[in-house]
């Protein structure tokens, strides 16, 4: 194995969806994936479309963006981008673009069923990453919203409880 490949195997090692994997099942992982290219601005997947195919951001950035085009989220290296849709088979959450010149794998969901079929441990393996992945996801999506709810909440109080007292006695100038 060269030198070039096998330091490509160690980065698709720290990739978290396939962490855990020894250097030859990741190996076998890689030889499933395609590589792909993007330009700044150019869209990897839209709103709305089927979730075909999932992708593994090596280098650049990526801007996830709502139906309305309204980022809300930048996926840096080393991440998955799409698996939630491959598994679910629920179409795309949201359009994503590429922030700046990057560099992708991108894995079918056809070949990574067939392939997870014929590898049960890789499967295992897979499947415990997705489960941490996701549920690290949720936990974060989870403080986002206690954080606007008490945001929300606070905008909502009586102004009795934020303003001093004496402004509230206070008549209003005819």
């Amino acid at each position: 194995m060269n030198a070039a490949l096998s330091q490509f195997i160690q980065v698709v090692k720290r990739i978290p969806l396939f962490q855990g994997l020894k250097t030859d099942q990741a190996l076998a992982m890689i030889k499933v994936c395609e590589r792909r290219s993007l330009q700044p601005r150019e869209v990897l997947c839209n709103y709305g479309e089927p979730s075909k195919e999932m992708f593994i951001l090596l280098s650049g950035e990526l801007s996830i963006r709502t139906a309305e085009n309204v980022q809300i989220a930048k996926i840096s290296p080393i991440a998955p981008v799409g698996e939630m849709g491959i598994f679910t088979g629920e179409p795309r959450s949201a359009t994503v673009m590429a922030s700046e010149a990057s560099s992708l794998l991108v894995l079918s969901k056809n070949k990574l069923d067939m392939f997870m079929r014929r590898n049960p441990p890789i499967e295992i393996i897979i499947s415990r990453n997705l489960i941490t992945t996701l549920s690290e996801r949720l936990r974060n999506a989870n403080q986002e919203i206690a954080h606007i709810q008490q945001l929300l909440a606070d905008q909502n109080a009586n102004p009795e409880d934020i303003l001093p007292e004496d402004i509230l006695e206070e008549e209003p100038e005819p």
